[in-house]
């Protein structure tokens, strides 16, 4: 049950066998269905969840109750809304699962009972926090300076395997574009021989 989870944080940090079984003893296991809302629009982030199966999206809802894809969460990652979480404040996102989940989830509380026992908690937060900014920042300079076909074909290299496992709508909404501008891309990059 946590091999994903230690396989994930072994380039970060290098907990010893005591801290390792503390840790474990912090996280709980959870079943979660599709479409499951794990966090709501005005809710308070009370939880954490690394992704040991399946797919977790977080999206915006704008006046009008357009969904907005922020950002697709995908196994041996941490998803949760970091704005809410960090700060416990009412939540700006919806985080929802795409597929049945198998997660690890740690709470704010344990969060900072591991930070009070174990200083190498801090660290992995830490460093896990830098990764996830750095990646926002690309992936919004994508959206800036980056053509939709293009933006497409990094994602397809970069997640060939979560092709068929994302709906349409949603990765045109992750991308910035409407799902019919996406039929088109693929179209014509099918079209390409690519």
């Amino acid at each position: 049950m946590f091999d994903h989870f230690w396989n994930f944080t072994k380039p970060f940090v290098d907990f010893s066998n005591p801290e390792k079984k503390q840790i474990e003893e912090s996280l709980v296991f959870r079943d979660v269905p599709k479409n499951y809302l794990l966090l709501d629009i005005g809710d308070t982030a009370k939880e954490v969840y690394f992704i040991n199966k399946g797919l977790v999206r977080f999206y915006y809802l704008t006046d009008e109750g357009k969904e907005i894809t922020g950002f697709i969460f995908q196994e041996n990652m941490f998803a949760g809304s970091h704005e809410s979480f960090f700060a416990q404040q009412p939540s700006s996102q919806v985080l929802e699962t795409l597929e049945d989940c198998e997660l690890l989830v740690l709470s704010f509380d344990k969060m900072h009972q591991l930070f009070s026992d174990i200083p190498r908690m801090n660290i992995l937060v830490r460093k896990v926090l830098e990764q996830r900014f750095a990646f926002a920042q690309k992936v919004i300079a994508a959206l800036i300076a980056n053509k939709p076909e293009d933006r497409y074909q990094t994602y397809q290299e970069l997640h060939p395997e979560l092709e068929n496992r994302i709906p349409q709508h949603i990765l045109a909404s992750y991308m910035g574009i409407t799902p019919v501008s996406l039929s088109r891309i693929r179209k014509r990059l099918i079209g390409k021989g690519k």
